[in-house]
C-alpha cells in the first residue's frame, strides 16, 4: 500500500464518522481516529501550542507511522490539523518515526526518523533508519 497525507485525511474523515463520541476524551489529546502513540513534538509557534504524535490513521492497531498534528491555545481544548507527515518518500516509505518539532525564527521544522526496509520487511537485517527534515518541498510547512 502506498501512503500519502491526502489518503490519510480521507481515511480519518471516514473513520471519524463511525466513532462513538461518548468514549472520546474531552480534556485529553486523542487522534480523530486510528492509532496514536509517542508524542514527538510539543512546541509553541505562531501563537499556538502544537502537538505532533505518531499516528496510524488506517486502523486502531500499530502500522506504518504517520505524524498527527493538533494545536491548542490552552493545552486543554485541541483543534486537529491535517496529518503532518506520511510515509510517502523514499527515505521514510515504511514509517515516520520519532523526532521533534523545532522552531527556527518564523519556520517550524519537523525532524524525524525515516524508517525503510530494503527487501523483506520481516527481517530487521533489512531495516534502515535515516534522519529526515520535514520542511523540505513537498513535505511539511505551516
Amino acid at each position: 500500500m502506498t501512503f500519502s497525507i491526502a489518503k490519510a485525511e480521507q481515511e480519518l474523515q471516514t473513520r471519524r464518522a463511525a466513532l462513538n463520541p461518548r468514549w472520546y476524551p474531552r480534556y485529553h489529546l486523542a487522534p480523530r481516529a486510528g492509532w496514536m502513540n509517542d508524542p514527538n513534538g510539543l512546541v509553541w509557534f505562531d501563537g499556538w501550542y502544537h502537538a505532533f504524535y505518531q499516528h496510524h490513521p488506517y486502523s486502531t492497531k500499530w502500522g506504518p507511522m504517520h505524524w498527527g498534528h493538533a494545536r491548542s491555545q490552552d493545552l486543554v481544548h485541541w483543534e486537529h490539523l491535517p496529518v503532518a507527515l506520511a510515509p510517502e518518500g523514499p527515505e521514510d516509505k515504511d514509517g515516520c518515526f520519532s523526532g521533534s518539532a523545532v522552531v527556527d525564527g518564523d519556520t517550524l521544522a519537523l525532524i524525524y526518523t525515516g524508517h525503510k526496509f530494503h527487501g523483506d520487511p520481516g527481517s530487521d537485517d533489512n531495516l534502515y533508519q535515516v534522519q529526515c527534515l520535514g520542511d523540505q518541498p513537498g513535505r511539511y510547512s505551516l
